[in-house]
């Protein structure tokens, strides 16, 4: 809390699963980047076996066969922090990397405040939450990138997609694109992550 000149935060790769109260003293801080990199032997294995159906031994060999560090199983999500209460006054924030929001609904409502937001990369969105995090993406008319990871399907409910969005990431089980893709007139990268989707 008391470096109030920081503007970078980078604890990508580290065990912090939430941030402390103090990091709202940093008004100061353009970028937040947290969670563990999804590729490699550090994609989340219960996201396989509960997401996908694999079994702890497909799940291990899919992300581990051949790598030198054993794959580790957690109990819980992986990848994601949590934000602390107060986010919004935040307000020099650029951009948010890895953060969870399947931990309730207040944190979307901290986000959907940060109308300076540029990137955007969360994960837990479920059916619980889907319509209140659409509606926080509806206020953030200057993302320019929005990553997603999803347990739901696809997220329908936002109306009034940011018109300045270049890059779109959607990761879980997503059937059918999005209507309102159609209305990004600025995208220019999409990328797709274990879905199930035909469409092409």
């Amino acid at each position: 809390g008391n470096l109030r000149q920081l503007e970078t935060l980078d604890i990508r790769g580290t065990s912090i699963v939430m941030l402390p109260q103090t990091i709202i003293k940093l008004q100061k801080l353009q970028h937040l980047h947290a969670g563990f990199p999804t590729k490699g032997n550090y994609l989340c294995t219960r996201h396989l076996l509960h997401t996908y159906g694999f079994n702890q031994l497909d799940a291990c060999t899919s992300l581990c066969c051949g790598a030198a560090t054993p794959c580790i199983m957690m109990d819980k999500d992986y990848g994601g922090v949590v934000l602390p209460g107060g986010a919004r006054k935040l307000k020099s924030l650029h951009t948010i990397r890895g953060v969870h929001v399947a931990y309730g609904d207040a944190v979307i409502q901290e986000i959907g405040r940060l109308s300076g937001l540029r990137k955007l990369g969360v994960m837990g969105i479920n059916e619980k939450n889907d319509v209140k995090f659409c509606s926080a993406i509806s206020n953030l008319s200057r993302l320019e990138s929005l990553s997603v990871q999803s347990d739901k399907g696809c997220l329908d409910d936002i109306t009034s997609p940011p018109k300045n969005l270049r890059s779109l990431k959607l990761e879980g089980r997503l059937g059918v694109l999005p209507e309102w893709i159609k209305k990004l007139q600025n995208l220019v990268k999409l990328k797709l992550s274990f879905t199930t989707s035909s469409q092409v």
